[in-house]
């Protein structure tokens, strides 16, 4: 059994911001972040909540997916182990 998590990409993040010619203090502010958040969001430094990632899809006129991916784990989780 496989075992999922959504991660952001903050590369596609920074890319739409920079297309959509935004800047990190703008749209950390339509979020309702601080500057360094957002930076930090960009350079994968820090995980945002999936509130605020559907807040900074919103903001850059995209669907969450478009600024998500499924992470997909190998191994087993330790719960289905013992199963």
């Amino acid at each position: 059994m496989t075992h999922s998590s959504l991660a952001h990409n903050g590369e596609t993040i920074r890319a739409l911001r920079k297309l959509h010619h935004r800047t990190v203090t703008d749209l950390a502010g339509a979020v309702g972040i601080t500057p360094q958040s957002m930076s930090n969001i960009e350079l994968e430094h820090k995980t945002a909540s999936a509130t605020t990632l559907n807040k900074i899809a919103g903001e850059l006129g995209v669907g969450l997916g478009a600024i998500c991916r499924t992470r997909i784990a190998t191994e087993p989780s330790p719960a289905m182990a013992d199963a």
